[in-house]
């Protein structure tokens, strides 16, 4: 009695065959309807759709990210900039400090303008009023 679809093994023994043969997947039958084509999905077109679209993507991406490290750069350069004047600042606040010193005032006087100081006799003093104005 034989079994449909059966295949005789090429060799004896308790091993049976030394390969298997390759399976036939069967295809699916193609529906045939009243003279319609079935549209295929994607393609060529959709295939250049899809790439402009990754490149369009692409391109945002490397403009934002190039927006945001040019701006990073913007703030450390302004972050420089007040940094230094808060340096000036402070330097400019010294030197007036020391301009309004006595003993500076003094010292450019007798240097710089050629001034000596008067004589004690030389300097006079309103006296205050006693009379009160009403």
């Amino acid at each position: 009695m034989a079994i449909c679809g059966a295949r005789p093994a090429t060799r004896f023994g308790p091993f049976g065959r030394s390969r298997p043969r390759p399976r036939t997947v069967a295809q699916p039958r193609r529906r045939q309807g009243a003279g319609r084509r079935t549209q295929r999905v994607g393609g060529v077109p959709g295939v250049l759709i899809g790439i402009a679209a990754a490149a369009g993507l692409a391109l945002f991406h490397l403009s934002q990210s190039s927006h945001v490290a040019a701006t990073g750069y913007e703030i450390a350069d302004l972050r420089a900039q007040v940094a230094e004047l808060r340096a000036e600042q402070q330097q400019l606040i010294f030197q007036i400090g020391e301009a309004r010193s006595p003993a500076v005032i003094e010292r450019r006087a007798k240097t710089m303008l050629n001034l000596v100081a008067l004589p004690r006799q030389s300097v006079t003093f309103a006296q205050p009023s006693t009379k009160r104005n009403k």
